[in-house]
């Protein structure tokens, strides 16, 4: 009977070797993931998660992560798990990013949301959002329109939010060729109760958020809408003392529309805009497609343009 036993002795404890070297790496390769999850957890982390455009039937949640990486929202009344929004900026699918913008639609007034955002593998604590009471009132304000500059060239990719002490926080994706355009019709205070009462002594600031720099500008607001000189990266503007807008019944003398009436309407304002920035930048042999966009005339569309025709504009 020994000599049966012995034939499986030296097997029976290699076995056992083979199986306790098993645990043991199995048990190092969890810490290590682990330690790995731990160090990687703040790259992906939502940070200043932001609530802005707030309105009876939607708003936007935006926020930033260390790293580029696919994000989205999901929320609903009873579980944040009953509809799923991608970012604003996925149109062609999900997109690696550094700043996220997700805007919530067809949602009910006054109602309690439940929300949490999904970043990666992370997933955020269980929040909640309040939609605003119906209000039939608007502002009568024009909207906020600018250009943000990375250098020489329009920023890519960002957030503008615009603030006003005493009322919710306004914001608009970065746009084709850096532009920005944020309205201000159905501004509303920050408890949500009714429309913000806007005058033209109102000072508003707005800032810009990328992954490459920030931005920001403080100034009045004006009736006719705000169209704000190039901002640039890096740089805080103070235009508190705004140039007085054009009355309506004053028109653009012949000479200004022939240098700065770049799509023949008649007037002078930011459709002429967009004709520069939609010809920015190094321009193919020959000059710009349209050549009238070069206001200086120095062979390039750039940001010397824009501040040309952010005075004109705002003469």
């Amino acid at each position: 009977m020994t000599h049966f036993f012995d034939k499986f002795k030296i097997p029976t404890l290699l076995g056992l070797g083979i199986l306790l070297s098993g645990i043991i790496a199995g048990v190092l390769l969890t810490l290590n993931q682990q330690v790995f999850l731990t160090r990687a957890t703040p790259q992906i982390e939502p940070k200043n998660i932001t609530l802005s455009n707030i309105s009876e039937t939607g708003l936007t949640i935006s926020w930033e992560t260390s790293s580029e990486i696919i994000s989205s929202i999901s929320f609903g009344q009873n579980s944040p798990q009953e509809k799923f929004v991608s970012d604003d900026q996925d149109f062609e699918g999900p997109t690696l990013h550094q700043i996220h913008y997700v805007s919530l639609k067809n949602l009910f007034p006054k109602t309690i949301y439940k929300y949490q955002i999904t970043s990666s593998s992370f997933k955020s604590k269980v929040s909640e959002f309040k939609t605003a009471s119906p209000a039939s009132s608007q502002t009568g304000f024009g909207p906020i329109i600018g250009t943000v500059l990375d250098g020489e060239s329009p920023l890519s990719e960002g957030v503008v939010y615009l603030t006003i002490p005493q009322a919710n926080i306004q914001s608009s994706l970065i746009k084709e060729f850096g532009s920005f355009l944020i309205p201000l019709n159905s501004i509303r205070t920050t408890n949500l109760a009714d429309i913000y009462n806007l005058t033209e002594e109102t000072v508003a600031k707005i800032k810009v958020v990328s992954p490459k720099g920030e931005a920001s500008a403080t100034f009045k607001l004006s009736l006719a809408g705000v169209q704000l000189p190039p901002m640039k990266l890096g740089e805080n503007l103070d235009l508190i003392i705004m140039p007085e807008i054009k009355p309506e019944e004053a028109s653009p003398s012949a000479q200004e529309l022939i240098q700065y009436d770049l799509n023949d309407d008649g007037k002078i304002n930011a459709a002429d805009n967009a004709v520069i920035l939609n010809n920015f930048g190094n321009p193919p042999a020959g000059g710009p497609k349209e050549k009238r966009a070069d206001l200086n005339q120095d062979g390039i569309v750039d940001e010397k343009d824009l501040t040309l025709m952010s005075k004109q504009i705002n003469q």
